[in-house]
């Protein structure tokens, strides 16, 4: 049994954590702490660069300083994309007046200001 007394971390010091593979890697950011009280296990819910959701087994981690490092490299095309992070597209305009482009959320031309309708 170990002489230290037990740390209690809470879950908010984790977020926004870069979660770093084996590779070096840098796979996302913790989003949250899962709890499976089932089982009695910990994972960390990853953001991946591609903007998806991932749970990373406590298992699976090797360090948690300021960054987190895990034990392996992971395969980060099997997490999901939630609905609500899903990117929405806009499609772009294009100036009546000078033909420039513009965003579809654009209101006025970036290159002769004229109004866009």
């Amino acid at each position: 049994m170990s002489d230290k007394p037990s740390k209690f971390v809470p879950s908010q010091s984790f977020a926004g954590l870069q979660v770093i593979d084996t590779k070096g890697v840098v796979v996302g950011n913790v989003k949250d702490v899962s709890v499976d009280f089932r089982n009695k296990a910990l994972a960390f819910r990853i953001t991946t660069k591609g903007h998806a959701e991932m749970d990373v087994s406590w298992d699976d981690v090797l360090s948690v300083e300021d960054v987190v490092l895990l034990k392996k490299e992971l395969d980060v095309t099997a997490a999901t994309v939630p609905p609500s992070t899903l990117p929405s597209i806009q499609a772009a305009m294009i100036c009546p007046k000078c033909g420039a482009s513009a965003p579809g959320r654009a209101k006025f031309c970036p290159k002769c200001g004229a109004a866009l309708t």
